[in-house]
């Protein structure tokens, strides 16, 4: 059973149910050092962080949450320090291991859901 959304379910675009998540990550960039962020939130699609770095939409990050691989990702939006990512690519054991942990965090809610 997968955490997919219906339009029943959801008002927005997403395609996945968001929920609470704050821990360090890393974001490598391409000839940049390492940016340190805190993420928001996370789905099995993606998710929230906020930084002190200048990334553009569309850059391409290697993400290293705590606790698992390094997950391609890249910046779908921006609203002043906080940062969207899709992820992209993930192996079968990512997407298992993100679905586990999401089941056990609150639900993501922010002004923008209302």
């Amino acid at each position: 059973m997968g955490l997919k959304q219906t339009q029943s379910e959801t008002n927005d675009r997403r395609e996945y149910t968001r929920y609470q998540l704050s821990v360090p990550i890393q974001l490598s960039v391409a000839d940049h050092p390492t940016i340190q962020a805190l993420t928001v939130e996370i789905s099995e699609g993606g998710f929230g962080a906020t930084i002190n770095a200048s990334l553009e939409v569309g850059n391409r990050v290697s993400a290293t949450p705590i606790g698992y691989d390094p997950m391609m990702s890249v910046v779908r939006w921006i609203r002043g320090r906080a940062y969207g990512f899709e992820f992209l690519e993930l192996s079968t054991d990512q997407q298992q291991r993100i679905r586990d942990h999401c089941r056990n965090l609150p639900l993501h809610c922010s002004s923008l859901d209302f």
